[in-house]
């Protein structure tokens, strides 16, 4: 943009304001790669993402997982203290301790966090997180057999706001630790125990009666889990939506029958010629469905 001859040129970066119109609605439309591509551009450009950088409230390195360095994320995250989602699944080859447990020192607002399938981190990210971000509403930590017991204790009775937690393969988590979970985290609408072969009964029977706001559960590969905790869930989580129990060799349609009856989601297909007005018929004078009903 010019004024005359002679006049000074002036570039975007130059007419509109950063903070409120480049970060917060330009910046944000760019992909990683092009983020990277910009501040190569010059130093102008240079200033404006690690700005950006510092200022974003979302980093989602998920799609990048397998591509970015050690170098790269102290980069697009050395600076940042404003975080409330950071996403960093499948960052499995290079993620540590040493790089992360700084960002979330940093990042006390932290609400949503994501690091499923991290193989290198060790115990001391989650007590990190325990220590300091107890507004912390999402946990994701699927595929982290890294994780033990003590560790989620702490986070179970620090981070008392958690809505969504999956625990999808952490195979050392026992009852306890769901048990300690729902006794201080009274907001819980999402839950995945997922291929955690040590969850019994009590664990979600724990769940049915702590968790009255459930909306989501998965169970799936959970061996010791059988119909007379799934019933409980139905008995006690009315706004249950989605239950997943595939491969649990003991949940049949004694439990899940009434749960399909109320609209409930569930992933194992019904008996063919189940037939729910029948059901729920009988419903109304047993709180179990008679086997007449069940066998196909």
């Amino acid at each position: 943009m010019a004024s005359g001859h002679g006049a000074e040129k002036f570039t975007i970066l130059d007419v509109l304001p950063w903070e409120d119109v480049l970060n917060r609605h330009v910046l944000p439309c760019l992909s990683l790669p092009d983020l990277f591509r910009l501040r190569q551009t010059n130093s102008q450009a240079l200033h404006l993402v690690t700005t950006f950088f510092c200022s974003t409230f979302k980093i989602d390195l998920s799609p990048y997982s397998s591509k970015i360095t050690p170098d790269a994320f102290r980069l697009i995250l050395g600076e940042n203290s404003v975080l409330n989602v950071l996403i960093l699944s499948g960052c499995k080859n290079w993620l540590t301790d040493k790089l992360l447990v700084p960002v979330i020192l940093r990042n006390q607002r932290l609400l949503r966090l994501n690091i499923s399938n991290c193989l290198h981190l060790q115990s001391e990210t989650i007590q990190a997180v325990a220590e300091n971000c107890p507004s912390l509403t999402a946990l994701s930590l699927k595929d982290c057999h890294w994780l033990n017991v003590p560790s989620f204790l702490m986070v179970a009775v620090s981070c008392r706001e958690l809505e969504k937690v999956d625990l999808t393969s952490c195979w050392e988590i026992n009852d306890e630790c769901v048990m300690s979970l729902v006794v201080a985290c009274k907001k819980i609408t999402h839950l995945s125990l997922a291929k955690i072969y040590g969850i019994t009964n009590q664990a979600i029977d724990a769940v049915a009666k702590g968790c009255p706001r459930l909306e989501y559960l998965d169970v799936q590969g959970c061996w010791r889990v059988n119909n007379f905790a799934i019933r409980n869930v139905g008995e006690y989580c009315k706004h249950l939506k989605v239950i997943k129990v595939s491969d649990c060799r003991d949940v049949t349609e004694a439990s899940l029958a009434r749960l399909r009856l109320r609209g409930v989601k569930v992933d194992v297909p019904a008996p063919v010629g189940l037939n729910l007005s029948r059901v729920e018929h009988n419903f109304g004078r047993s709180e179990l469905v008679p086997p007449l009903y069940l066998q196909i």
